[in-house]
């Protein structure tokens, strides 16, 4: 029997250390080498568990399909949050499949610099997310976070300079309202200049202005009194 224990413990440990490496917030996570090594951990995981259950069996009959069955269950639950993500990951990529996503252009991602935000490691992220942002002119992606690794390292002043930044490669008026209110918002209350928040929001009102972002900002320019 205590083969059978061995094994079932083996095997609820794979379920378990799996669910617990989707849990975290890296990008291995999402690739299909993680999905693969996950199947093949759990085939050997399995495997274990049907020898350790056929030789606690031995002479006895159906009692190994009922062993069986009494820890893979267990394992089954630890094993939910990858079930989830993997059929997550299915999921999307048979949406891309249907919409011909792969005909799109597909957005650079800054994992070295992401992960150095991950660590707080705010002034290396920010010089990172800037040279990325050198080389790729027309996303704004690098300079927003940028700015945001600037804001975490507690330096506001320069966060609003790098935001500004970005709003000159921003196309779509949601996006342009979204981070004009924000830099607006660190002006007024981080850097307690409201003279400045409000010029902020008048300059971009006046580029949006009637429509539904206009108006937006409109109420967000009475707010300040």
């Amino acid at each position: 029997m205590i083969w059978f224990a061995v094994s079932a413990l083996v095997f609820w440990t794979i379920c378990g250390v799996l669910s617990k490496l989707t849990r975290e917030d890296r990008a291995y996570i999402d690739t299909s080498a993680f999905v693969i090594a996950g199947f093949v951990s759990l085939f050997i995981g399995f495997s274990i568990l049907v020898g350790g259950a056929s030789v606690a069996a031995e002479g006895m009959g159906p009692m190994g399909a009922g062993l069986l069955v009494v820890a893979f269950v267990p394992g089954l639950v630890l094993l939910i949050p990858w079930v989830w993500h993997v059929l997550g990951l299915a999921a999307h990529e048979a949406g891309q499949a249907a919409l011909g996503v792969e005909s799109m252009t597909v957005r650079r991602t800054y994992d070295a610099a992401e992960k150095l935000m991950h660590e707080r490691k705010f002034e290396e992220a920010e010089r990172a997310f800037l040279s990325e942002a050198e080389k790729e002119p027309e996303d704004p992606q690098p300079l927003r976070r940028a700015g945001d690794a600037a804001l975490a390292a507690g330096r506001a002043e320069i966060a609003v300079g790098h935001f500004r930044r970005t709003l000159s490669r921003i196309r779509s008026d949601e996006d342009r309202a979204s981070l004009g209110i924000r830099i607006a918002e660190i002006e007024h209350r981080t850097l307690g200049n409201e003279a400045a928040a409000r010029r902020t929001l008048e300059d971009l009102l006046a580029e949006l202005g009637h429509g539904t972002w206009g108006t937006y900002v409109r109420e967000r320019l009475k707010r300040l009194g």
